[in-house]
């Protein structure tokens, strides 16, 4: 399979990331997910609502569909099955580093706060606040990268 439009998700990295990719010693890519990011990494029906496996979540649970659900530290989510390799490009100028690499898996992670704790919160409506019991959590896609199909530096 080669690297297409359809395959492959464009996103912008630093370039110490960019290096440590090239070199070999980074080998995964974060994103967090967010209300504006999540359908680039999450499968979504034709309305454009995450789908999530039922074999993860109950589908009558109230926090269904709830991009930061923290479902006993199991995302429900199913990640966008077309990824098959990424674009990666240090910043935004002209001339910049870039190379496609290829993704060979992705899972989710909490994102984490001090001492590596899910940063797992409340929100009543009004307020949220943290809280290492709380129904809701923030998210992140891991991307697992396989070889280096092209690299251009600049």
């Amino acid at each position: 399979m080669k690297p297409t439009k359809e395959n492959t998700l464009y996103l912008t990295i630093k370039q110490v990331y960019f290096d440590a990719i090239a070199n070999g010693t980074k080998k995964e890519e974060y994103r967090e997910i967010k209300v504006s990011t999540y359908k680039k990494y999450l499968e979504c029906d034709p309305e454009g609502f995450p789908l999530f496996d039922p074999d993860l979540m109950n589908p009558n649970d109230p926090l269904a569909g709830e991009l930061v659900v923290w479902n006993g530290g199991v995302y429900p989510y199913v990640p966008k099955q077309s990824i098959k390799y990424l674009n990666l490009a240090v910043g935004y100028a002209k001339e910049r580093d870039t190379m496609i690499v290829e993704v060979t898996d992705i899972t989710f992670e909490p994102l984490t706060i001090e001492q590596g704790k899910p940063a797992r919160f409340t929100d009543n409506g009004e307020t949220a606040k943290l809280d290492e019991n709380g129904e809701l959590c923030f998210w992140q896609a891991v991307f697992h990268l396989g070889k280096i199909v092209e690299l251009n530096r600049k």
